[in-house]
């Protein structure tokens, strides 16, 4: 992968791979620079912040007015999309900490793709399956990282195109599922989760693979795709598919509304 490539790999991931609103998002802006806002999932007093895919890297200054628009509605927490290195700076000389360390890791598209093991139909996720998809996520993410309904929307509308799949088990309850986008040549695994007591039985790799030949198919030149530091089985799902990691990583990063920041 180009540099250029892997620079939009980053912008990419970040803006899009972290479904982060529990309510509508806004927009923030000051001058040319523009970033996403809203409720972290269902906690009323934490915000997401996130920089728009378009935009340039966020300023100290941008992000020391953001804390106090966030601050204005009430917010006591802000945290931000998964950044890239570049992406950081601003919101460090604003006062944001490291709250969470991620991998990020791409793949080329004339990398092979390995076959998927024999398994369960991957299906169509019908409307009156997405509270299974919610039950799965619950039980495969740690509270900070739960979607709800509104995030589970989000996830799916932040990409031009999107697949929402699930595997079944036994009474047809939903025992994994998949969110894959693209946009703009490039592809994201959004949302990959399969319940604890399904795990070891290949339905990840079934998922990731009928995602990742859904977006060869859709012109994804490069995938990226996020998770967190020590998860240490879906490092090893998205290495054995091919995908090599972006050493510098992503980090999510966060900042009380009321902390003294430097000027």
């Amino acid at each position: 992968m180009s540099q250029e490539a892997l620079v939009a790999a980053r912008r990419g991931s970040s803006a899009r791979r972290l479904p982060l609103t529990g309510t509508a998002a806004t927009t923030l802006r000051m001058g040319g620079e523009r970033a996403r806002a809203g409720c972290w999932r269902a906690d009323r007093s934490v915000a997401f912040l996130a920089p728009l895919p378009d935009g340039r890297p966020v300023s100290a200054e941008f992000a020391r007015y953001c804390l106090k628009a966030l601050a204005a509605k009430g917010y006591e927490r802000v945290v931000t999309g998964a950044l890239g290195r570049h992406e950081q700076r601003g919101f460090v000389e604003a006062g944001f900490e490291v709250q969470e360390q991620l991998h990020l890791l791409v793949l080329d598209a004339p990398a092979p793709l390995p076959p998927a093991p024999p398994g369960p139909a991957v299906r169509r996720a019908r409307f009156w399956r997405k509270t299974g998809v919610l039950e799965v996520d619950a039980a495969a993410f740690s509270p900070f990282w739960r979607l709800d309904r509104a995030g589970l929307r989000e996830a799916l509308g932040a990409t031009e195109s999107a697949r929402l799949r699930v595997v079944l088990g036994e009474g047809h309850k939903v025992e994994g599922y998949a969110i894959c986008g693209a946009s703009g040549g490039r592809g994201f695994v959004q949302r990959l989760a399969v319940v604890p007591q399904a795990q070891g039985r290949g339905l990840g790799k079934r998922l990731l693979m009928d995602g990742l030949v859904w977006l060869r198919k859709a012109g994804a030149a490069h995938v990226a795709v996020n998770t967190q530091k020590g998860n240490g089985a879906a490092l090893a799902l998205y290495r054995w598919a091919g995908f090599r990691e972006d050493p510098d990583g992503l980090c999510v990063l966060s900042a009380r509304t009321g902390a003294t920041v430097p000027d």
